[in-house]
């Protein structure tokens, strides 16, 4: 069975260096006792000229990397095609041409969602201790007595009230992670089921109830063209004192520059975002220069060592698929509606 490695050598989100540790040699080395995999990647730009080979490709992996491609394109250079292994997340921006085509997608989610996952743990428990403030202003030379003010102002790790905002693969493991503390989780999701609330011990209510009363908001809200700027600044003004907004999803549901003006007017607040729009925002922006605001490099999901995890899923999930055997990894085309 020919299988190819595709990516978009052009795509922002590809990296040579990580897509290498999610095909690491190992992982490659298993995928090659399963199928005849080619393992010099195909660049999308080198589809036209690899044409002839390509017609009997049947399998395709891929990452961050993958190429959005047309019906017409795909039927042009992948017409044999039968299952697609994804080594990320969200599949919705290039699935619908392979599900057209009577392919199986399958995806990397659940083991990309454990380190983001732990990564929004991680900060919320920071957070209620006011541990980055309190590293800021330290480093600027503030006396002792006041950067530990700032933990003392803050709620702390005992009885913290948590909002977890999209309880999909990240926000559901965010919420068996804080099964650990002595915190009270609330949710707001409209796909999760008062039963399905109840095993993750997280109480649902409104996106609205949970900025007017929590401590700590974690965002892990889809990208879905109803979620845009769905955090606004009418929302974003009803927050807590002292409270604390991560975001460790994509930078699409926040409106950042409502977010810039609400946390300039409340220096109390605190913003933690792992994703803008762009990436690297302009040095002149806001949320650069505001001291309660937080900005990582979108390093949420999986690095370093953790690339390992994706590709040792995606290999189990190519085992499961040969074998006939179902697989947690497969994406169906429903799920891309959630």
């Amino acid at each position: 069975m020919k299988a190819i490695l595709l990516i978009d050598e052009n795509h922002r989100n590809y990296h040579a260096d990580e897509f290498f540790h999610v095909y690491s040699d190992e992982v490659l080395d298993r995928i090659q006792h399963l199928v005849d995999l080619e393992a010099v990647p195909v660049c999308l730009s080198q589809l036209p000229e690899k044409q002839a080979m390509l017609k009997d490709v049947e399998v395709i992996f891929s990452n961050w990397g993958m190429p959005e491609m047309r019906l017409q394109d795909v039927q042009k250079y992948l017409p044999r095609v039968r299952a697609v292994f994804y080594a990320g997340g969200d599949v919705r921006h290039f699935a619908s041409p392979y599900f057209q085509m009577g392919a199986r997608v399958f995806a990397a989610g659940s083991a990309n969602a454990l380190p983001a996952a732990e990564y929004a743990v991680g900060q919320i428990l920071l957070a209620a201790k006011g541990v980055q403030r309190a590293c800021r202003r330290y480093r600027d030379g503030e006396s002792y007595q006041q950067c530990r003010a700032e933990t003392a102002r803050r709620a702390g790790n005992y009885h913290l009230t948590v909002g977890i905002l999209g309880v999909g693969r990240v926000g559901g493991r965010v919420a068996e992670l804080l099964k650990n503390f002595d915190v009270t989780v609330y949710a707001c999701d409209p796909f999760l089921s008062p039963e399905k609330a109840r095993q993750a011990n997280v109480k649902l209510t409104s996106m609205e109830e949970i900025f007017q009363s929590c401590d700590v908001i974690t965002c892990h809200l889809p990208v879905l063209d109803n979620l845009h700027h769905v955090i606004n600044e009418d929302l974003l003004s009803t927050l807590s004192p002292y409270a604390t907004f991560i975001n460790a999803s994509q930078s699409w549901v926040v409106d950042q520059d409502a977010l810039a003006r609400v946390m300039e007017r409340c220096p109390d607040l605190t913003a933690i975002l792992d994703s803008t729009d762009p990436y690297m925002l302009p040095g002149d922006h806001p949320l650069h220069h505001l001291d309660n605001v937080f900005l990582t490099p979108h390093i949420a999901g999986s690095f370093g060592g953790e690339l390992e995890r994706m590709g040792e899923s995606i290999v189990d999930a190519l085992e499961a698929w040969l074998q006939g055997r179902p697989s947690p990894n497969e994406v169906s085309r429903d799920m891309m509606k959630e």
